[in-house]
C-alpha cells in the first residue's frame, strides 16, 4: 500500500533555478599602513561576478573605530573609494560591501587601516576664518599647510570665536601632554589631545570648583614645577610637578590689600631651559612679582619676596616702574642658569622705553635667586611708537625685533641702533598690499614667524612666512617659508615638538 501511494505522488519541484550573481572581491589588501589624515585614500577593487554584471549591486565602504566597534561610519557608496581621510589617528577596521538589490545577499571584504598624522612636529597656527577660530598646521618636511586641522579631526567641531593664543604644554609623556587653545568668546576655548588633536575638555574645566563669572583667557606661563594661567588679569596656579599634571588650577592668587592686572605679554620664561620659578608683571600696580614659594597664595613684590634677592642697578624700581608692559621676552641665557630679558614698556603719556632685566632662580652664582635691573632707555628708533608686535630670542642676544606696516625692524640694545631689516613688500606679488599683524621667534631655531594680511584681497587675506636670520657680517633676514591666503587673520604661532 505504501508503495502504491508513493507511486501516485506527482513531482512538482521547480527546476527553473535563478542563478545567483555571486561576487568575488579582489584588489583590497588586508592592511593599509601610514594612511595620513587629510590625504586622499584610494582603493579600486576588482569584482568577479557569475553573471558578468554589476548592475544589481550596491556598494558601501564602512569604517569602525576599535573602541566604538558598533558605531559605523559610511565613507562612500561608490564602487571605487576615493576619499580624503578625516579619521582620528589610530587603527580602524574597514569593510567593503557589495549588496545584491535582488536577493539582499551581501559580499564583503574586511581589512585594517592605520591612520597616522603629521602633527607631532611642526608649527601650530591659530587663525580666524569666517569669524571662527581655526587651528592650522604647517608640516616642515613637506612645507605644507593643513587648514582647520581641529575641525577635520573632530567631525567639524568649532574651537570657538575670537581666538587669542595657542600653547603646547609638553609634559613627561605624549599621553599627558596637551594643546591649549584660548578663545575670548565667553567659553574660553578647548584643551586638545597632544597626539590626535581631538578635544579632551573645555577651557572652563580648568577651574577648580566655581568658574569665574567671566572667563577671558589671556596667557599661560610655565616654570619647572608650576604653570600659571592668566585669565581676566588674574593669575591661577597649576601644579605640574608630578607624573600626571593637575587638570585644574587653584583659586587665583591675591595681592594683599588690593587688586591687580597681570600683563598678558610679559613672558619671563625660557621654553628651552625651563625656569625654576616665576616672575610676573602687574600692569595695574606697575610692579614685578616673584613667586619663589610655590605653595603661596599671595603675590609679593620683587624686593619683598623672602628668599629672593633684589640687586639694585639704579635703572628702575621693580616695585614701582610707573609704566605698562607691552612685551617682554628672553634675550640671553647662560649655562649657570642666569637669564636676561628685554621688555617694551609705555608711560601714561605714550613714551616707550626698553627695560633690561636679569633674573635667576637657583643659579650657580651668588645670589642664587635674584632680580637685577640692568637697563632703561627711551626708545626713539624708527616707527617704534606705532609698532604692534615684538619678539626676542636667546639666540640673538640684545636684539629686539618689531613690526610696523609691512616692515620688520631690529633694535640693538647694546649700541642703541637699529632700523628696517626686511620689508615684506619687497617680495610681493604684483598688486599685493601687505600689513604685518604678528611676529614671533621660532622655538629653538633661527627663524622669525611673521603673520600678515594682503589687503588687496577681499577674502582669505592672511598668510604667514618664515624669515631665516643670518648673522654673518651683521643681521639679515631671508624669506624661506611663504604660505599666503588661507585665513582671514592669524593671531598666534606655537611650535609643537
Amino acid at each position: 500500500m505504501l508503495f502504491a501511494c508513493w507511486a501516485c505522488v506527482d513531482d512538482t519541484t521547480n527546476e527553473n533555478f535563478d542563478t545567483l550573481n555571486d561576487v568575488v572581491i579582489e584588489g583590497i589588501k588586508d592592511e593599509y599602513t601610514d594612511v595620513y589624515v587629510d590625504n586622499l585614500f584610494s582603493i579600486h577593487p576588482t569584482l568577479k561576478t557569475t553573471l558578468n554584471t554589476e548592475a544589481d549591486l550596491r556598494f558601501f565602504w564602512i569604517t569602525y573605530d576599535k573602541s566604538t566597534r558598533y558605531e559605523a561610519d559610511t565613507l562612500s557608496k561608490e564602487k571605487n573609494l576615493d576619499v580624503v581621510i578625516r579619521l582620528t589617528p589610530g587603527e580602524h577596521t574597514m569593510k567593503f560591501k557589495a549588496v545584491s538589490t535582488v536577493t539582499q545577499i551581501y559580499y564583503e571584504k574586511e581589512f585594517t587601516v592605520n591612520v597616522v598624522n603629521e602633527f607631532t612636529n611642526g608649527l601650530m597656527i591659530l587663525a580666524e576664518m569666517d569669524e571662527k577660530a581655526i587651528l592650522d598646521f604647517w608640516i616642515p618636511g613637506k612645507d605644507e599647510i593643513v587648514t582647520d586641522v581641529y575641525g577635520k579631526l573632530n567631525d567639524g567641531d568649532v574651537l570657538g570665536t575670537h581666538p587669542k593664543r595657542v600653547y603646547f604644554n609638553k609634559y613627561r609623556t605624549d599621553v599627558t601632554s596637551e594643546v591649549l587653545v584660548m578663545c575670548q568668546d565667553g567659553k574660553g576655548g578647548k584643551i586638545l589631545d597632544n597626539i590626535t588633536l581631538t578635544k579632551r575638555r573645555d577651557y572652563k574645566d580648568m577651574f577648580f570648583g566655581v568658574v569665574p563669572d567671566e572667563v577671558v583667557p589671556q596667557a599661560y606661563y610655565k616654570s619647572s614645577m608650576r604653570e600659571y594661567l592668566v585669565d581676566n588679569g588674574l593669575v591661577y596656579d597649576r601644579a605640574t610637578n608630578s607624573l600626571t599634571p593637575d587638570v585644574t588650577v587653584k583659586p587665583n592668587l591675591v595681592v594683599q590689600g588690593g587688586t591687580y592686572e597681570i600683563a598678558d605679554n610679559a613672558n619671563f620664561i625660557d621654553d628651552e631651559d625651563m625656569v625654576g620659578r616665576m616672575v610676573l608683571y602687574d600692569n595695574q600696580n606697575t610692579c614685578f612679582y616673584s613667586i619663589i614659594n610655590i605653595a603661596t597664595a599671595f603675590l609679593t613684590k620683587v624686593t619683598k619676596t623672602s628668599g629672593f634677592t633684589y640687586v639694585n642697578g639704579g635703572f628702575f624700581n621693580p616695585d614701582q616702574v610707573g609704566m605698562r608692559c607691552l612685551y617682554a621676552g628672553i634675550t640671553s641665557r647662560s649655562a649657570s642658569g642666569d637669564k636676561e630679558y628685554l621688555g617694551v614698556f609705555e608711560t601714561p603719556e605714550g613714551e616707550r622705553h626698553l627695560l633690561k632685566m636679569g633674573i635667576g632662580f637657583y643659579t650657580d652664582a651668588k645670589p642664587s635667586s635674584y632680580f637685577k635691573d640692568l637697563g632703561n632707555e627711551v626708545l626713539t628708533c624708527e616707527n617704534i611708537a606705532t609698532a604692534n608686535s615684538f619678539t626676542t630670542s636667546a639666540l640673538f642676544s640684545g636684539y629686539l625685533f618689531y613690526v610696523a606696516g609691512s616692515k620688520v625692524y631690529v633694535y640693538n640694545s647694546a649700541s642703541s641702533t637699529g632700523g628696517v631689516i626686511y620689508d615684506l613688500q619687497d617680495d610681493a606679488e604684483e598688486g599685493a598690499q601687505y600689513v604685518i599683524d604678528h611676529i614671533e621667534a621660532e622655538r629653538g631655531g633661527n627663524r622669525l614667524w611673521v603673520a600678515f594680511r594682503n589687503n588687496s584681497l577681499s577674502e582669505k587675506k592672511a598668510g604667514f612666512c618664515g624669515l631665516t636670520v643670518n648673522t654673518d657680517g651683521g643681521l639679515s633676514l631671508k624669506r624661506t617659508v611663504f604660505h599666503p591666503n588661507f585665513a582671514d587673520r592669524i593671531m598666534d604661532f606655537e611650535s609643537k615638538y
